[in-house]
């Protein structure tokens, strides 16, 4: 059996994580060692990384950043292939909306523009946003069947949230 191929987890958490919590759950989400993980602010990347051998490989690399609107954090995740095969990219974000308590959305195969949206409790929804003025606005959530869409519930009932 091949391993799966390396991947990234993008996604934005409607809470802001400080990074000592956000670095224990990678640890413990992934499985892996500290010395396995890189975990840095996104306008800081360059300083950290500044006297790192160039060679260095990190399994787990993520960066993060505030956002504003609806969402408070962004983040990005890459990963190694072994670690998609211990932990694919839905049961991440629900794991981190639950540890968290907060809402996750993210992009996995959804047709466009529809994202994933992971509530507090584990369940999924399919959402639009908007991104005008560089702020990300949830504009639409789902919770009924939409025929050819597996497992995903829409009915309208929030529209607009501005």
């Amino acid at each position: 059996m091949t391993e799966p191929r390396a991947d990234g987890y993008d996604g934005l958490s409607g809470r802001f994580v400080p990074e000592a919590e956000f670095r224990a759950f990678l640890l413990d989400c992934l499985g892996i060692d500290e010395r396995e993980l890189y975990l840095g602010r996104e306008d800081r990347l360059v300083d950290d990384l500044r006297n790192v051998p160039a060679d260095r490989l990190f399994p787990a690399f993520c960066v993060y950043a505030e956002v504003p609107g609806h969402f408070a954090m962004r983040f990005s995740l890459g990963i190694a292939g072994w670690l998609v095969a211990r932990v694919g990219r839905r049961e991440f974000c629900r794991r981190f909306a639950t540890r968290f308590d907060t809402y996750v959305l993210y992009g996995d195969d959804e047709p466009m523009p529809v994202f994933s949206l992971v509530l507090p409790d584990g369940s999924l929804q399919w959402a639009v946003l908007d991104e005008e003025d560089e702020e990300i606005r949830l504009l639409t959530s789902a919770t009924a069947p939409v025929p050819g869409l597996p497992g995903v519930p829409v009915d309208g009932s929030l529209w607009n949230v501005r």
